[in-house]
């Protein structure tokens, strides 16, 4: 098995000019094998590219947000401390499908990259370590370090960048750091035995979602990898005002939820897992849940829901292709083969 140093290399380009119109918006369906690009106009599947970062181990690429130069943060983590891969960032160029940068982390456990709302810093939580790094994505240079509680997962900052989250599995907290100090400002109980790992900012920045595994004790493999033990708690969302510090809702699920999206509006909030051929969508403004709309197949680990800008439609990444929701019916409207990639939707013009 390669370890870091042996992987990555540049990816070759693929002639998408041959294909594609410059100029006008494509989605193109980025993951750890490879690139889809779709035209939205008709939905048709146009060109697969090579994986952005080939050789690297357990890559994961589950946010849509891109850093001030179009880039896309990712990572990769060790699974336990004899394991010969070795835990890393990859910043790839999802036009291009080029890793232009590695930033190697040792035998840690790596988490969801974020990006402070202009693209300038991003965030990368260290599990093992407690604490989050903070790099500068210009010069990728480590610029900060903020240290946290257990077993941090995941972290998202606000779009008016004021609110830094990061929920820690084994502490059960939401930690609330200030992006223009990193400086800790607030640590947030979500609930006893809750498990907290992922986390999303709302549209309004006044609230975040947290979703719960249930589970304690995963250092290396994810929130549930041994040695972690179930709490009795189960899989919830726990809704969370950020000015009074608290949770003004929980909802149960039958699933393990690992990210939500919101539409542009704020309107509905899209709950995406894994294991499960369905998304459940909550209304926003009631907080109850407005539907649960199945799936064709599971995305798996590489998987992910992305809204698109316009607002009209909803991208879910599984592994029978690319699923459209339209966001008025929510209903399936399209799903598009795409060779068997799986990944992160990103509308790219």
């Amino acid at each position: 098995m390669q370890t870091l140093a042996e992987a990555p290399k540049k990816s070759p380009v693929p002639p998408l000019s041959s294909h594609a119109k410059t100029g006008r918006p494509y989605i193109y369906v980025v993951g750890a094998n490879g690139t889809a690009v779709i035209d939205p106009t008709n939905w048709q599947h146009i060109v697969t590219a090579p994986g952005v970062a080939p050789g690297a181990w357990y890559l994961f690429m589950d946010n849509h947000y891109r850093d001030q130069l179009g880039r896309v943060w990712s990572q990769s983590s060790a699974l336990e401390e004899s394991y010969s891969a070795l835990a890393g960032v990859y910043i790839t160029d999802p036009k291009t499908f080029r890793n232009e940068k590695t930033i190697p982390l040792g035998y840690n456990a790596v988490h969801t990259v974020g990006l402070t709302p202009d693209g300038k810093f991003a965030v990368v939580p260290i599990g093992t370590g407690s604490k989050l790094n903070v790099y500068d994505t210009k010069s990728f240079e480590q610029v900060a370090t903020v240290n946290v509680g257990d077993s941090p997962f995941d972290m998202m900052i606000s779009s008016d960048g004021k609110y830094c989250c990061t929920p820690e599995v084994n502490t059960d907290m939401l930690t609330v750091v200030d992006p223009k100090t990193w400086k800790v400002m607030a640590k947030i109980p979500i609930g006893e035995g809750s498990g907290s790992f992922m986390v999303t900012t709302w549209p309004n920045n006044k609230f975040a979602s947290v979703e719960c595994c249930g589970y304690h004790g995963a250092k290396y493999n994810l929130a549930l990898g041994p040695p972690a033990a179930p709490t009795g708690k189960g899989f919830a969302i726990k809704y969370v005002d950020l000015t009074s510090k608290s949770v003004i809702k929980s909802i149960p699920l039958d699933f393990l939820a690992v990210w939500d999206e919101f539409t542009p509006n704020g309107k509905y909030d899209f709950i995406f897992g894994p294991l499960a051929a369905k998304t459940v969508v909550v209304d926003t403004g009631t907080l109850e849940v407005a539907e649960t709309i199945e799936l064709e197949s599971s995305p798996g680990l590489n998987g992910y829901i992305t809204p698109d800008p316009n607002g009209k439609y909803v991208y879910a990444s599984v592994k029978s292709g690319l699923q459209v929701i339209d966001t008025s019916s929510l209903q399936i409207v399209d799903t598009i083969p795409t060779d068997g990639m799986i990944g992160t939707p990103f509308v790219l013009a």
